[in-house]
């Protein structure tokens, strides 16, 4: 019956407005539009829910029909939380909860490099840190934990901070403690900074800049001023 012919597609998201932060809501109507003809009662739901769920950016979809010729589609889009990165490359996004998903996005997102079971921590762990190194105006670029549960991380600074495994946030501390007066005036000369100590750190310098007479190439630094070369 005419009367029974589907008029509209309408597409939502969770909160009932029609506007999309990062799904396209032409492709999902392309996605959806050959199961959704015909009649009203005939539609193949379950298919459409389908095809709209294989759409970039869509987490979940729900397929409502309203009578009586309108169809309400609403989208549950991810949030991108970070870049995943694996041997070196780009494997896909990670949502806020921890999940992997494929979408292109152009936007600034720090990397995690770890196995995709450590996510979730690895999110966790990246809040508390970047909340740490706020007051020094520095940003995490690159987050690695590594298979011997390591922490590493790539400063927006260019500085490799290495914390390890052990007591990493009373070492993060201790980099922020030193950072200000002892690392910072020396900061574009170095590669990294090493916390893997119990009252000290070691500092290498990077290898385009000039070394100095020294033979050694690291320095060990006891904090807070005492300092001695290995």
């Amino acid at each position: 019956m005419p009367y029974f012919q589907i008029a509209a597609i309408t597409i939502v998201n969770d909160n009932g407005s029609d506007k999309l932060d990062y799904a396209s809501k032409q492709r999902i109507f392309d996605s959806v539009k050959p199961h959704l003809t015909g009649s009203f009662f005939m539609v193949n739901v379950h298919e459409a829910k389908r095809a709209a769920e294989s759409t970039g950016w869509v987490r979940h979809a729900r397929i409502d029909r309203i009578p009586p010729s309108l169809i309400k589609i609403t989208v549950s889009e991810y949030e991108p939380a970070a870049r995943w990165i694996r041997e070196g490359h780009q494997a896909g996004l990670i949502s806020a909860d921890g999940t992997v998903f494929q979408a292109a996005y152009q936007g600034e997102l720090p990397e995690f490099d770890g196995d995709i079971r450590h996510h979730k921590l690895m999110l966790e762990q990246y809040k508390v840190f970047s909340t740490r190194l706020k007051s020094l105006r520095l940003k995490i670029l690159r987050l690695q934990y590594s298979p011997h549960a390591s922490w590493t991380m790539m400063l927006n600074n260019g500085i490799e901070l290495r914390l390890g495994k052990d007591n990493v946030h009373a070492r993060l501390n201790r980099f922020v403690e030193a950072y200000p007066s002892i690392l910072s005036p020396q900061a574009a000369s170095l590669d990294y900074v090493d916390m893997r100590y119990s009252d000290a750190f070691a500092t290498r310098l990077r290898s385009d800049i000039p070394k100095p007479n020294s033979a050694n190439e690291s320095e060990k630094i006891n904090t807070p001023t005492k300092r001695k070369t290995r």
